[in-house]
């Protein structure tokens, strides 16, 4: 065994080039899972370890406002463990000359969803201080201590920053539902004591929101609804809160991506580990007969060869679980620029070593059933044979016999070679079609986000400014403002549908809105004046028809009305219900504008209405905050299009290069018998542009199902994804598999001519 040892080193060293692609793919399977492991459940430790030690609320309760009596009653509530009541108004800040957005809370009683400091203290209640979370202090360069210009309700006060803050029901933070992102220089938002609010801005208490944690069994939202009656808005839950809800979703989204890709990842580099390390044991089979004319049992040689796979994987995988912290860290501070979090420590399971020896295991597997053929033949057979070439057998166009005639000898022996050996023609299909389908998916990805942005902010929504009205706005004020912009309106409110606990938002729209609002249905027909349209995620979630009736119980409202589905919209975001004004009336609803929609710029509307209470979003800024968030994922994309990239290069490089070895008797035998090597490499290319065409032609709609698949894992409550990929990221993907599956084209020519006719024909004497 000593000298089997020596042997081994020596032949891997010579071979190191063969034995390192089997190393690589090794070191990738291994690094892409384990990294994103790190990521995803780094970022479920951080979270579940925040959501605990702050007692992150299970539900939030807003209101219009309520009494300390209707508090009580909420608390006994069964079902309800603990809450804590607070005040939530909205106000601006003047920095620099600009008004940023800012959202103004009260304590509450700190045992629901605590609000710490940064450094992990209790903030202390201090009249005229405030706390702002960090990423707007950041953002704006402030410090505590700086003051600040504050005006809620038309009243202004100057407040000090008393430090920097995060909560836990905000760690994604966007400030308005009109973003998808966060937009943290523009907006954030503010804790403060009652008193500061009453002194300064002549706010009381009106404990408008309720956070509140539940006890095993649940509650009944019912019996809250009756408490609240007609101040009730709506409740959202861990599920549904955008600023809790999101974090969540992106642990799911990269452990999703880390499963899928790593399962094709390995499944294409088992591929590529049989092939290189087949090919190695083909090229030894003298080695392997001198070592059974020398008495050694095929089991022993079985086992030898399986420590070249052993070796090779132990190395790869040794590698890819050394180096996955460094890419975990990276790409877990890309994250940090959408969360708010007070950790972001990467964290592993035992999965990641399991899947480590699952890899070392492939490897040695491999090298070990490589050596299959050799437990069947004799000494004098593989002395012979010299290698693992498989004999041409009749193929099916064969008994078509006038076509058969037809066909040229060389174009014949091509035919009979690959439907000979299926396994090898199989092999080289799957390498291009799972390439494909790997690049496809990378490039195809930020493609299918880039679409729901264009089609979201373009042609869906065409207004070219959304002016968010305050409650004090008063409706002489819109009505001028609607004649003066030629504008359309829109109220916004939520709504429980039939018996669901979800509730969603309701956009109810009047008819001068409808030439800003073009959502189309799956005719390609848009909403119309008199109709009730479901979104296509809600439709799919609460298993909704056209022409079905829902029951609907929209918030400030203590009755519940029935309405029959118009029409089920393709629409990427928002998740809503969209209901005419009309029918909204005729339903016995009142209607209150919440945003005016206008193509006017924003320099005409501050000319005649500039004031605190119109919260302008351009549609530009929109689409620049939608860029930003698949900004921040590109460190994903880009590792899923490298890691395809090479895995295709060299499962692609090292079949051809196996099917090159098992048929250097064929090419010298042809070459004997007349054909040029001109006329051999004519015939490989003709084969390789067949299977590649073949696997081209498979893997182009399999690569957009496995799309389809894989975009659904990144569809939130917000937002739905569909499958889309550019023509250039289209023409990109094939142009990377075709030219790396016919890079073996340029390798044959130079080994055909470097043949040796009579070594590869003779066996051994």
């Amino acid at each position: 065994m000593k000298y089997l040892l020596k042997k081994l080193v020596r032949t891997v060293t010579k071979n190191w080039t063969q034995f390192f692609s089997v190393f690589l793919m090794a070191m990738l399977s291994v690094l892409f899972y384990t990294a994103l492991e790190g990521v995803w459940n780094g970022l479920h430790v951080n979270i579940s370890n925040y959501a605990q030690r702050s007692n992150l609320a299970d539900s939030e309760l807003v209101t219009t406002g309520l009494s300390n009596q209707q508090i009580e009653e909420i608390a006994n509530v069964k079902g309800v463990k603990n809450l804590s009541a607070r005040t939530k108004v909205n106000g601006n800040l003047l920095l620099d000359g600009k008004q940023k957005n800012i959202e103004i809370n009260t304590f509450g009683n700190q045992k629901v969803s605590k609000v710490l400091e940064t450094n992990g203290n209790l903030p202390s209640s201090k009249l005229g201080y405030i706390y702002l979370n960090d990423k707007f202090i950041q953002e704006n360069n402030l410090k505590k201590g700086d003051k600040i210009d504050v005006s809620v309700n038309g009243r202004n006060a100057t407040l000090k920053i008393a430090g920097e803050i995060e909560s836990p029901d905000r760690m994604y933070y966007t400030g308005t539902s009109d973003y998808i992102a966060p937009e943290s220089e523009n907006y954030g938002y503010v804790f403060t004591d009652s008193q500061t609010l009453l002194k300064y801005f002549a706010i009381p208490d009106i404990n408008n929101v309720v956070d509140f944690t539940i006890k095993e069994g649940g509650y009944s939202k019912k019996q809250i609804r009756n408490i609240v009656q007609s101040k009730y808005i709506t409740i959202q839950n861990r599920d549904s809160n955008v600023g809790v809800s999101t974090a969540f979703d992106r642990v799911n989204q990269i452990r999703n991506l880390s499963i899928l890709f790593s399962v094709i990842f390995i499944l294409l580099a088992i591929l590529a580990m049989y092939t290189t390390i087949k090919k190695v044991v083909n090229q030894q089979q003298n080695d392997i007969a001198t070592l059974t004319s020398l008495g050694m049992k095929q089991s022993s040689i079985a086992f030898y060869y399986s420590l070249y796979g052993l070796l090779v994987g132990i190395s790869g995988a040794s590698l890819g679980l050394v180096l996955s912290p460094l890419l975990a860290k990276f790409i877990m501070n890309t994250q940090q620029q959408m969360f708010s979090l007070p950790s972001w420590n990467i964290s592993f399971t035992p999965i990641s070593l399991l899947v480590a020896l699952f890899v070392v295991l492939i490897c040695t597997s491999s090298a070990y059933f490589a050596t299959n053929k050799t437990k069947r033949s004799t000494p004098a057979t593989l002395f012979k044979s010299g290698n693992s070439e498989k004999m041409n057998q009749h193929v099916l166009l064969e008994k078509f016999h006038s076509l058969w005639l037809r066909i040229p000898y060389g174009n014949k022996w091509s035919i009979r070679d690959n439907f000979g050996n299926k396994i090898q023609m199989s092999m080289g299909l799957l390498g291009i079609i799972g390439g494909l389908a790997l690049i496809m998916t990378g490039f195809g990805t930020k493609d299918s986000m880039q679409n729901q942005v264009n089609t979201t902010y373009g042609r869906e929504y065409t207004y070219s400014n959304k002016i968010n009205l305050d409650s004090v706005v008063s409706e002489q004020k819109v009505t001028d403002l609607v004649r003066y912009l030629n504008a359309g309106t829109i109220e916004t409110v939520y709504g429980q549908i039939d018996k669901h606990n979800f509730e969603k938002p309701i956009v109810i729209f009047d008819d001068n809105s409808q030439k800003y609002l073009k959502m189309r249905m799956s005719n390609n027909k848009t909403i119309s004046g008199n109709g009730v349209y479901i979104s296509e995620g809600i439709a799919k979630e609460f298993k909704l028809e056209k022409g079905q009736k829902i029951t609907i119980s929209p918030s400030l409202a203590n009755n519940s009305e029935k309405f029959v589905i118009s029409g089920i919209l393709k629409t990427n975001s928002p998740q809503s219900i969209y209901i005419s004004k009309t029918v909204w009336q005729k339903h016995g609803f009142k209607y209150k504008a919440t945003s005016i929609l206008t193509r006017k710029s924003k320099e005409t509307i501050n000319q005649k209405f500039d004031g605190d209470h119109l919260k302008i979003v351009n549609i530009g800024q929109q689409r620049k905050n939608a860029n930003e968030m698949i900004t921040n994922l590109n460190s994903i994309f880009q590792l899923i299009q490298i890691f395809g990239i090479l895995l295709t290069i060299v499962i692609l490089y090292n079949i051809g290069s196996l099917s090159f070895a098992e048929r250097t008797r064929s090419y010298a035998t042809l070459e004997i018998l007349g054909f040029s090597v001109r006329n051999i490499r004519k015939l490989t290319i003709e084969e390789n542009l067949t299977i590649t065409i073949i696997g081209w032609i498979i893997g182009v709609p399999f690569g957009y199902w496995f799309l389809s698949k894989y975009i659904t894992t990144f569809n939130s409550a917000e937002v739905i994804y569909y499958p889309s990929i550019s023509i250039i990221s289209f023409i990109l993907s094939s142009i990377i598999v075709v030219l790396a599956s016919t890079s073996t084209i340029f390798m044959f020519g130079k080994r055909l001519r470097n043949l040796d006719m009579i070594a590869a024909t003779k066996g051994i004497e």
